[in-house]
């Protein structure tokens, strides 16, 4: 699938006064979030669209962990199979109440600059200043309640099913640095089944409280969070390879396929009920 531009996804536009009259020269060496509550609630509406077009179904299961303690703030590590994997992010918080924030390569943040309205703020893991500010700036964000961070550890794209699973230390730094947060690991996967267009997974374990003050073996909890990261999507690999269907909870159907018409027509020509 080709990636959306950012001028076909309909948001580059539009730049708030404040960023326009920013000189690039001047911007500090972390993009921070800048959200936006009208910003968001309208990307909501059109991110629910876009995910209605590119996929057949979106499905999740573990998705209580976000409302089990609506008030303390959540560290969602997950893999990074593909380019949707934010705006999936960014359709999860939204559906939860939660106030998201998200974790982004700065050159993606250059790019599509409406990211940070939604709460997007930057890293440039070639700067060693840079790396450490983000991490402080992410740790911020955990003394906030009700926050939901998002970290795709990995770094790249990378497929589901490639083993070793290979992190960056930063979240266990930010983890060090945080209060006490509720740290959540989550599974996507894209598949092509029976339609046209692929379904997209959602697979949330359950979540792990850890205090920041109790933090003192990064590599320990690095490995530790990559085992508990590599069950989850080991669990989601067999649940979508079985079609095990019963297993997820339909978060969002697509739109009508060319088979869903095919099918409906067929079954109006031989008098058949579908």
């Amino acid at each position: 699938m080709r990636k959306p531009e950012a001028s076909s996804l309909g948001w580059s536009r539009w730049t708030p006064p404040t960023a326009r009259s920013t000189p690039p020269e001047s911007l500090p060496v972390v993009l921070p979030a800048q959200p936006s509550p009208g910003f968001q609630r309208v990307a909501h509406y059109y991110n629910r669209y876009l995910l209605r077009r590119a996929f057949h179904a979106v499905w999740w299961r573990g998705v209580d962990v976000f409302t089990a303690e609506p008030r303390r703030p959540l560290l969602i590590y997950a893999n990074h199979p593909g380019w949707w994997d934010p705006l999936l992010a960014f359709f999860v918080v939204r559906r939860t109440g939660r106030d998201g924030y998200m974790m982004s390569e700065e050159k993606t943040l250059r790019a599509f600059r409406f990211f940070r309205w939604m709460g997007g703020f930057s890293i440039d893991r070639t700067n060693a200043r840079d790396v450490a500010q983000s991490i402080r700036y992410a740790a911020e964000r955990l003394r906030s309640p009700g926050t939901a961070l998002w970290i795709f550890p990995q770094g790249e794209i990378t497929p589901p099913d490639k083993r070793p699973i290979a992190f960056f230390k930063g979240v266990a730094h930010i983890l060090r640095r945080a209060p006490t947060c509720v740290v959540v690991p989550a599974a996507i996967r894209y598949e092509f089944d029976d339609q046209p267009r692929p379904e997209a997974f959602l697979d949330f374990g359950a979540g792990e409280t850890i205090r920041g003050a109790d933090v003192s073996d990064l590599v320990g909890l690095t490995r530790h969070l990559q085992s508990r990261l590599a069950e989850r999507l080991d669990a989601l690999r067999d649940s979508v390879w079985e079609r095990r269907r019963e297993d997820f909870a339909l978060a969002l159907r697509g739109r009508r396929s060319i088979s869903d018409a095919y099918v409906d027509t067929v079954a109006r020509l031989t008098g058949q009920s579908r």
